[in-house]
């Protein structure tokens, strides 16, 4: 077992999660510019939240249940999708960020054993 590999996974997805922010900037299409931040967001607050928690409780066994990721996934989706769009004409809501964040979520649930 690697020691810190859940650092090393949380790193790599906010790495990649900025690379895009960075590619945004020079402009970018398709994917990459509307869903993938969109998929990327979820596992890394869940894994943050993950890292937080083992650290406090200082056991690596511990593990986020579903439901918590699942009212996770809810409380983004309402937010982003649903609360922002309602406040401000600059906010767009589009149903596959939802999609996106609920595939987040899955993966997450699949990987959080390994790290």
């Amino acid at each position: 077992m690697v020691k810190h590999r859940d650092i090393s996974v949380f790193a790599a997805i906010m790495a990649l999660y900025f690379l895009v922010r960075w590619v945004l900037i020079f402009g970018s299409t398709g994917v990459l510019r509307w869903y993938l931040t969109d998929l990327l967001f979820v596992p890394a607050m869940c894994l943050f939240g993950l890292i937080l928690i083992r650290r406090l409780k200082n056991d690596r066994e511990i593990l986020i249940p579903w439901y918590s990721v699942l009212l996770q996934v809810l409380l983004v989706s309402l937010y982003f999708e649903w609360y922002l769009p309602n406040q401000n004409v600059q906010y767009t809501s589009d149903p596959l960020d939802i999609l996106m964040y609920f595939a987040g979520g899955i993966a997450f649930l699949l990987f959080q054993r390994r790290l």
